[in-house]
């Protein structure tokens, strides 16, 4: 007899497969949560990029550990009868069996054995990367089983057992899929554990939700930039500044070409929608200010989704002066509200205990990164400055090529003087300008500013700094 079930089906087409299927298995473990909470619980409101351009989640680069849900494993079985087995044992438990495959053999999606479906896939040219799809299984009959697969199907029903033994050989079993250069790790009869992680135990689903959003808050105002091997990674509010960095090169240029900037914009928008979820289920939850500021984002929003029609169509490149202005605008609104968010949640914490880098250099110049930019952007906002920050460490500061005179150098240094005091709780004296005369000057960038705060901190310091507890 199969019990009955009535899970939620109203997903957003955005939302990954595996988001609504937590959610069920976390409800029949006695834990409350929601969609948007899900997905940020693993970042996906956080913008971000590689150097590449490709705007994706990189959650794995920020070394969060994994807040309210956690993957307990993945089993593969040596064939269907014995999977099946574990399939029975499991829901005669009371729970759900989370197995992956492919959606090419399921007869209810637009995938079943579609040619699109391999065709995009082994293109060459495809930026789609070819994963694993995720379903439930709710009940097991001799001839088929009933499966829960909201999406992007929004399905649940019986499943033919042929047709879920094809589905869950998954796309590892299929040859023509062989020569996809995108692919995740692929599997046959496998199957997904899932539980609450220790902090979900431990706190109530409102101070989860006020965490989640000071973490979002905190990575979108770091604007971190971390470099892996040939690749640098970009969060939050440093990829608002490779954008604007994109315009003012194609101002700079005057080329009309504005398919990859709109492309851009059109990808920054993902992780917009999920941070919009979460402060939804903020306001619904926590009220007042959270509903107002849900309001807000929801403008910010609609905003850059015109933004990006505007970028498109023959007349964009006239318009392009307009249209930077526009966004510079826009970014800027969109960085206060992050502030106010902050302030509103910080002392909810983080998720988790952030793991620092703290062997060698990387963690000390990382920060000292963030306290030159969050310098240079006081000063362009309280002295006229003209620091080109959205170009990271090739920001140019003094010299031939530099925005800034004599007084604003000593007001930028004396900004990072005290950011460094504040954030890494040591002292270190720039007030000597005669290193700007020099034709290797360390403030030519920001790039070489911050080379040489790292020399200037005692070896003890570089070695792991005293960092305090501040986000912003």
């Amino acid at each position: 007899m199969i019990r009955p079930f009535e899970p939620l089906m109203d997903i957003p087409y955005y939302f990954p497969c595996n988001f609504p299927l937590i959610r069920e298995v976390l409800e029949r473990q006695g834990v409350r949560s929601g969609l948007g909470l899900l997905a940020a619980a693993r970042l996906y409101g956080v913008t971000a990029c590689s150097d590449t351009g490709l705007v994706k989640t990189y959650f794995n680069k920020l070394d969060y550990s994994e807040a309210v849900w956690r993957q307990t494993g993945k089993t593969e079985f040596a064939s269907l009868e014995e999977g099946l087995r574990e399939g029975r044992r499991l829901i005669g438990e009371g729970e759900l069996f989370l197995v992956t495959g492919t959606s090419y053999y399921l007869p209810y999606c637009e995938d079943y054995l579609s040619p699109k479906y391999i065709a995009k896939l082994v293109d060459p040219a495809s930026r789609q990367y070819l994963v694993d799809h995720w379903l439930a299984v709710y009940g097991i009959e001799e001839t088929r089983l009933h499966v829960y697969d909201p999406v992007p199907a929004r399905y649940i029903g019986p499943l033919s057992l042929q047709a879920f033994d094809d589905f869950w050989k998954g796309n590892k079993a299929i040859p023509e899929l062989a020569g996809a250069k995108r692919k995740e790790e692929l599997h046959s009869y496998c199957s997904i554990g899932i539980a609450a992680s220790d902090d979900t135990r431990s706190s109530s689903y409102e101070e989860l939700l006020l965490r989640a959003v000071a973490t979002h808050a905190h990575e979108y105002l770091s604007a971190r930039e971390i470099a892996e091997g040939e690749r640098t990674y970009y969060f939050g509010h440093a990829v608002t500044r490779r954008l604007l960095g994109q315009l003012h090169l194609i101002l700079a240029k005057g080329t009309a070409s504005l398919g990859t900037l709109s492309a851009f914009v059109f990808d920054m928008r993902w992780s917009r929608y999920f941070f919009r979820d979460l402060l939804r289920e903020a306001a619904e939850t926590l009220g007042s200010p959270f509903k107002a500021h849900a309001e807000a984002f929801e403008a910010i929003v609609a905003e850059w989704e015109e933004a990006h029609k505007q970028l498109q169509g023959r007349s964009a490149a006239e318009r392009l002066a307009q249209l930077g202005a526009s966004l510079e605008a826009l970014a800027g609104r969109e960085h206060r509200l992050y502030e106010t968010l902050w302030a509103d949640s910080r002392t909810a914490g983080l998720f988790g205990k952030r793991r620092r880098q703290e062997d060698g250099d990387t963690g000390v110049r990382q920060a000292l990164l963030r306290i030159v930019l969050d310098s240079c952007e006081d000063v362009n906002r309280l002295h006229d400055g003209a620091i080109p920050v959205e170009l990271g460490t090739e920001a140019p500061l003094y010299g031939r090529n530099g925005n800034l005179d004599s007084l604003g150098l000593v007001s930028l240094l004396a900004s990072v003087e005290q950011g460094i005091e504040e954030t890494l709780g040591f002292a270190v004296a720039l007030s000597d300008i005669a290193a700007a005369a020099v034709p290797d000057s360390p403030y030519r960038t920001v790039g070489t500013l911050v080379e040489y705060l790292l020399e200037r901190l005692p070896e003890a310091e570089r070695g792991g700094a005293r960092w305090k507890n501040t986000a912003c």
